[in-house]
């Protein structure tokens, strides 16, 4: 997202907003991100007989993210909370193919990008453009909604694991997840109605 012309001595948006890296609380790492990816740790056998089904750990943070965004919940950071940067900054997010065979998905972060623009509605874009709100102040409103995101995503995944270890080892897990945040709830009860009885 460029800013206007007539301050062409300004850093785009989007580039400072790709430099920086997302924190979370650092529970979540032992909670959700370790169970989920290979954090920290090379693919090999080992891992993927473990069934690690994502790679990265910011692979976690974008479905926490996407998770809160459809939610349409934010959950600030607990007062007290241990805070860890994610360590990979945005720029990097979906660069590669992935070492579990997903192609490399850059896309993703302008639609992240995209999405943090149009949810963060106290970010004055006029006195942006007249040189009255600098870029990184700008850009740190667009990352407290996206950490608030994540945050409220993490705490989704910590509360799935936590009531079943191996609801992640089903295919469509993360799939059930935003069906169910994406469609009307008058349509998945129209569904349940139409389902077939038990012969139990």
């Amino acid at each position: 997202m460029p800013i206007s012309s007539n301050n062409k001595y300004r850093e785009d948006i989007f580039d400072v907003w790709g430099r920086k890296t997302p924190s979370y609380e650092k529970h979540y790492e032992s909670e959700v991100i370790k169970p989920l990816a290979d954090f920290g740790v090379g693919t090999n056998a080992v891992s993927d007989a473990k069934g690690k089904i994502l790679g990265a750990a910011y692979e976690v943070l974008i479905m926490a993210y996407f998770i809160g965004l459809y939610s349409k919940r934010q959950k600030p950071f607990g007062e007290y909370a241990d805070i860890k940067d994610c360590g990979q900054p945005i720029q990097y997010w979906g660069n590669l193919d992935s070492k579990k065979g997903r192609k490399a998905y850059p896309k993703l972060r302008e639609y992240i990008f995209l999405s943090l623009v149009a949810r963060t509605p106290d970010i004055d874009w006029i006195a942006l453009d007249k040189g009255q709100r600098t870029v990184n102040e700008t850009v740190n409103m667009l990352m407290l909604t996206m950490e608030e995101y994540i945050n409220y995503g993490l705490s989704v995944l910590a509360e799935k694991l936590k009531e079943d270890e191996g609801y992640f080892y089903n295919k469509n897990s993360f799939l059930d997840i935003f069906k169910g945040l994406t469609r009307p709830k008058q349509d998945t009860a129209e569904e349940e109605e139409d389902a077939p009885e038990s012969l139990d």
